[in-house]
């Protein structure tokens, strides 16, 4: 009983954290049901496992106990891999992209135990017990323990987070790059602990504390490497957003300069239009003065600018892009209410400019009936947000569709060359403040919609 206890636990302490590393960095809106769900399954797979494990052990004992184990370790494997497989509903190349990971980190795993029993007994690491079915000895069954209690932490604040924030941020057009290092990365560490485990039969005892050092210097460094090649990603993109939202606001800048300097015109030009008006007054030429009323404020009206909400930098990109829409001969459907709210002007040129950006270009594309309507508001002390636009062509990915057909930005494939991150950029401020964004496409109607919704609570 005591042996079979010490496998089930051993085999728990080495596969749990392997397969709950799958399934962490993917947000709540990835899993085919809720996320506390799909972990419960997990952990109720892991244990059903692990109570597994000792019995194939059991009857594998005449045979080859070694292959056993390794066979039902890779039987484990693909059964958690099949589950991720069926339980998130995210892109193969993020789900691949995991797995290398948590392949790091099960190798860093066993590599570590192998150099803590030679240096505890001395001799060649998971020496069995008399029993001739016992996998796990006890002194292995504490290392695995320990080992998990040192390497895990390490694992989720230094891999998984940065992972999971470069799989939210990061479409996967742009992935390649950060794949190819994390594989080429992760395979050089397993190769090199394949040597060290060969090495092991060759070692002296004191030359086990060499391994040690090396062990960790490799470990640090690979970990390293995870870190700064997600966070330098991750840190290059919102770079490029900012960037943009500066150019959109050097673009409202310039925009305000131009009515400033058509407004000093319009002045000048009012001053000769009363001199005009005058002279038709004092000659009796009324109907010619009310025709030339009639082109005066047809003129005037065409060069004002319509106020849409008070918020001013809601209003100025308003503005901006629904002067370059109606220049291309775009509609303009446009009401907003929206005052003052606790929401950084950068986050809103970010948002209002992706979303009337996305929406101007894709009406360019379209022969005729092109068209954009926008809606906002406040519900409930939250920014509404409702932009429709015509559209044609729009790729969409495998993921879970959400009422009325909305899904996630992360379900539409960008049109632009190397990807584009306008539906992501915006989705991210909508998380940052408490809310949400989906996007709809109606292939039907050739109409796309993005609606958003902002918390406007000042502790947000």
């Amino acid at each position: 009983m005591a042996v079979f206890l010490r496998n089930a636990a051993g085999f728990f302490v080495q596969i749990f954290p392997c397969m709950l590393m799958v399934f962490l960095p993917f947000p709540e809106g990835a899993y085919r049901y809720r996320r506390r769900t799909v972990f419960t399954g997990v952990t109720v797979l892991a244990l059903a496992l692990a109570a597994l494990f000792p019995a194939v052990m059991y009857l594998a004992a005449g045979w080859s106990l070694a292959l056993s184990a390794n066979l039902f370790v890779l039987a484990a494997i693909l059964l958690t891999l099949a589950a991720e497989n069926w339980l998130v509903r995210e892109a193969l190349l993020k789900k691949v992209l995991i797995v290398f990971a948590v392949l790091f980190y099960g190798a860093a795993q066993y590599w570590l135990v192998n150099v803590l029993n030679g240096i505890l007994s001395g001799h060649l690491p998971l020496s069995l017990e008399r029993e001739s079915w016992a996998v796990y000895s006890p002194c292995g069954l504490v290392m695995y323990t320990v080992t998990t209690a040192f390497l895990m932490p390490l694992m989720v604040i230094f891999v998984i987070r940065p992972l999971r924030e470069y799989l939210q941020e990061i479409e996967t057009q742009k992935m390649r790059q950060e794949f190819l290092i994390l594989v080429v990365s992760t395979v050089v560490f397993l190769v090199m602990m394949m040597v060290a485990d060969v090495g092991y039969y060759y070692l002296e005892y004191r030359l086990y504390l060499r391994e040690l050092l090396l062990y960790l210097i490799v470990l640090l460094d690979q970990i390293l490497i995870y870190r700064l090649v997600f966070q330098e990603s991750v840190q290059r993109k919102r770079d490029n957003e900012h960037q943009r939202a500066m150019e959109i606001q050097q673009l409202q800048y310039e925009k305000i300069a131009g009515d400033m300097e058509n407004t000093r015109r319009m002045r000048h030009d009012l001053r000769h239009h009363y001199s005009a008006l005058r002279e038709m007054l004092e000659n009796g030429q009324l109907e010619q003065m009310q025709d030339y009323l009639s082109q005066v404020l047809d003129a005037t009206a065409k060069r004002m600018n319509e106020v849409y909400c008070k918020n001013m930098v809601v209003n100025g990109l308003l503005q901006y892009y629904a002067g370059l829409a109606r220049d291309e001969g775009i509609r303009c459907d446009i009401q907003a209410e929206c005052g003052e709210a606790a929401i950084d002007s950068a986050d809103l040129t970010v948002l209002f400019g992706n979303a009337m950006e996305n929406a101007v270009n894709a009406c360019r594309k379209c022969a005729e009936d092109r068209w954009i309507s926008v809606r906002v508001g406040t519900v409930q002390g939250s920014l509404a947000i409702e932009i429709s636009n015509a559209c044609k062509g729009v790729r969409i990915g495998r993921r879970t569709q959400t009422e009325d057909g909305f899904l996630p930005a992360e379900s539409f494939l960008s049109s632009r060359a190397g990807g584009g991150y306008g539906l992501r950029s915006i989705a991210q401020t909508a998380r940052k403040y408490g809310g949400s964004a989906k996007f709809r496409y109606n292939a039907e109607k050739e109409t796309f919609t993005a609606r958003i919704r902002l918390n406007m609570r000042a502790d947000m």
